[in-house]
């Protein structure tokens, strides 16, 4: 009984949010305050969980996100970059994936199945040139951002794994300048695409998304899947040619 009740308010939670974000789509806003409402007093009808919780903090940060424009441009430090093309002869990029516990990767965790629900990407084994696409951490608009593991720990143990895959000097310039131009052109998150499986504009992506997309781009792409369909979990449970190496788990 408890299963079925938990697969009930999963189901109720998965139409809500289709709801919310088909109108968001169609209205580009027209409908936010509206659906925001009707959305709102649905969850505090229906439960008081942290699912639901969950559900209302995704709400909230849903103004702003944009799924058909690019919101993001210029977030990534200068400096950052520079770094990054400094590690062009390490030989390496660094697959990040971690656990945090925020309410969105507890969302998609409710979708995937999986522990690990976000996915970076760094050029140095120090992490300090990692990226990814998230929400800004309310500081920067959702798209393209840096961050920083400390970023992850939203719950107690939360946690990364850091795995390593081998590329050319060149491959890694190639990654560098294809973050770069989308620093400039500008990003936004792809909310809708977590649901739709379709982007409104080449960089409105979600994570797993612009990962499996740069490695693509630079010809190390060791797994094929449509990009609106990768999950961060695809990147190890599909690497068939065992093309990453594990560095290390660690509890945050």
């Amino acid at each position: 009984m408890h299963d079925d009740n938990k697969y009930q308010k999963q189901h109720i939670l998965k139409i809500q949010f289709f709801i919310l974000l088909l109108f968001t789509i169609l209205g580009q806003q027209k409908y936010m305050i509206l659906c925001y409402g009707i959305v709102l007093l649905s969850v505090e009808i229906l439960q008081h969980s942290r699912m639901f919780q969950n559900l209302k903090e995704i709400i909230k940060d849903l103004p702003r996100h944009h799924f058909l424009e690019y919101v993001n441009r210029y977030s990534l430090p200068e400096k950052m970059i520079q770094q990054a093309y400094q590690t062009a002869e390490n030989g390496y990029v660094y697959i990040i994936l971690s656990d945090t516990g925020s309410p969105a990767s507890e969302l998609i965790s409710m979708f995937t199945k999986k522990q690990y629900n976000h996915v970076s990407i760094a050029f140095d084994e120090n992490l300090q040139t990692m990226v990814s696409y998230n929400n800004g951490e309310k500081h920067f608009p959702p798209g393209l951002n840096f961050e920083k593991p400390s970023f992850f720990r939203k719950k107690e143990g939360a946690s990364m794994i850091v795995y390593k895959l081998q590329t050319t000097p060149e491959q890694k310039r190639n990654m560098i300048s294809k973050i770069e131009q989308i620093n400039i052109e500008g990003s936004s998150y792809n909310t809708a695409g977590l649901l739709l499986k379709h982007s409104f504009q080449p960089n409105i992506m979600f994570c797993s998304q612009f990962v499996y997309c740069l490695l693509q781009y630079a010809g190390i792409a060791y797994f094929q899947k449509k990009t609106e369909y990768v999950t961060p979990m695809d990147f190890v449970e599909l690497d068939y040619k065992r093309k990453l190496e594990f560095v290390y788990e660690k509890i945050l």
